[in-house]
């Protein structure tokens, strides 16, 4: 069971918490999955301890139709910095009934943009980042 030939978008945020942010990205590239990060803008994210990220697109280019699943991390203090582009998407995505995976401040985020997210698909901390992207596993490749 791999994610190959899946397309899995995530979010990134000014603030992002390393581990929510990369664990995902990482572990699904790892399985062949398509991984698009998808920024608030144009130019780097930094991290909560300044590791910069660039976007591979921007949530205009992103096609609903061509989305298995989207990852919302969370950042270290507060509510993550999302973009207006990015709540457009979000919500996108969301109205195709694209899953949609989140840790952390970013389950906060969703559930306040799109009211609801299946408690399945949530990670609370780093910690539990395993079992959300087993989770994920499960659903895309099963």
């Amino acid at each position: 069971m791999t994610l190959s030939n899946r397309s899995i978008v995530v979010f990134a945020f000014d603030g992002y918490q390393e581990l929510e942010f990369w664990y995902p990205v990482l572990r699904a590239r790892e399985e062949g999955a398509e991984v698009k990060v998808v920024g608030p803008g144009e130019g780097p994210c930094e991290s909560h301890l300044g590791y910069p990220v660039l976007g591979d697109t921007v949530p205009d280019e992103v096609v609903s139709e061509d989305v298995d699943a989207l990852v919302v991390p969370g950042t270290v203090a507060g509510r993550p910095a999302v973009s207006d582009e990015q709540v457009s998407l979000l919500r996108r995505l969301r109205g195709a009934e694209v899953p949609i995976f989140a840790s952390g401040s970013g389950a906060h985020l969703v559930r306040e943009l799109v009211l609801d997210i299946d408690p399945d698909r949530v990670a609370v901390d780093a910690d539990a980042l395993p079992s959300m992207f087993t989770r994920l596993r499960t659903e895309l490749a099963g």
